[in-house]
């Protein structure tokens, strides 16, 4: 009796056990797809919501455990936009570096450039600090301007350039008029230069073509101050600084 007993359980533990097998499912690439959509979407929804870094966390999943699927590469720029709005700017750079070696030809790669543009701009300091930053920044614009010149971020690319010339300019033209009002010509000359030839688009520019002819007047050079006067009269003939220089030049033979 207690043999049949023991059979008869082993009977219907087999049977629940081939039971549940047959109620298992395969995990297909339909069922996989499924389920990476949701993830992605979970992550949309909460960059709707402003929840950056929580939104970042799943896009890294997504990257990190479906490297191959069509969605990694995408989630991996979304990855480095969610830490650029986190202001995490280092995890965002990360992000980017390894989407542009990974995705040379994305339809996207000329967004990464620019996000990375955008990460090292956020990041700079005020003019009396170093400007190594303003630099970076300033050489990944131009990367996006030279390589996508006709992408949709070119132009404000060639804009931030512009803000971020005025920037290094204004710490220039602070050095040089140091240099010039303590008489120290050559130096003060030199800066001067420097912001006419690297920094010529800055709003800065009129003034340092004006230091220049006073300096020369100074100096008795009056050719040059001339020369400087008339450059700032052709190129800005409404500015105060150039009524400031032609009062200087104008009785000079």
């Amino acid at each position: 009796m207690m043999k049949y007993l023991r059979t008869f359980a082993f009977l219907i533990l087999l049977s629940f056990t081939l039971a549940a097998c047959s109620d298992t499912k395969l995990v297909t690439p339909e069922t996989e797809g499924e389920k990476l959509k949701i993830l992605y979407d979970d992550a949309m929804a909460l960059v709707r919501d402003r929840d950056y870094v929580d939104a970042a966390i799943i896009f890294e999943d997504i990257e990190r455990q479906y490297p191959y699927s069509k969605w990694s590469n995408q989630a991996q720029l979304m990855t480095a936009f969610c830490y650029y709005k986190s202001t995490m700017y280092d995890d965002s750079l990360d992000a980017l570096e390894r989407f542009i070696a990974l995705y040379p030809g994305s339809k996207k790669i000329s967004y990464a450039y620019y996000l990375r543009a955008l990460n090292y701009f956020e990041q700079i300091k005020d003019v009396e600090r170093d400007q190594s930053m303003t630099k970076k920044s300033k050489q990944a614009f131009y990367e996006v301007v030279n390589k996508y010149p006709n992408s949709e971020f070119a132009n404000d690319a060639l804009n931030k350039i512009d803000i971020i010339n005025d920037r290094l300019a204004s710490k220039e033209i602070e050095i040089a008029r140091y240099y010039q009002f303590n008489h120290q010509w050559i130096s003060a000359i030199n800066r001067y230069n420097k912001i006419l030839e690297e920094y010529n688009t800055s709003v800065y520019t009129e003034e340092t073509l004006h230091r220049l002819v006073e300096i020369y007047f100074s100096l008795g050079l009056y050719d040059e101050a001339k020369k400087y006067a008339s450059t700032l009269g052709f190129n800005y003939p409404d500015s105060d600084w150039y009524i400031k220089s032609y009062e200087l030049v104008k009785d000079l033979s």
